[in-house]
């Protein structure tokens, strides 16, 4: 093999190499986008879940108290 056929293949070597590194930086990138949606989506579920225990809870204390001067049975 000459000094000019080796030049090529370490060339060729070399661009395959850069291709590969910059489709890892593109991943890199995509990750980071899809890590901070997937984390301002649970922010946003964890404040839903908040609003409906509590609205749950007002529901269930209001379950517990009599009507009409009639008393219910204690629900727990």
């Amino acid at each position: 093999m000459t000094v000019a056929e080796r030049l090529d293949k370490h060339d060729k070597q070399i661009a395959s190499i850069r291709a590969l590194v910059q489709e890892g930086m593109r991943l890199v990138v995509e990750t980071r986008k899809d890590i901070r949606k997937l984390a301002a989506m649970q922010l946003t579920t964890e404040a839903a879940q908040k609003r409906t225990e509590e609205s749950l809870r007002a529901f269930i204390d209001s379950m517990r108290g009599g009507g009409n001067g009639h008393t219910k049975p204690h629900v727990d």
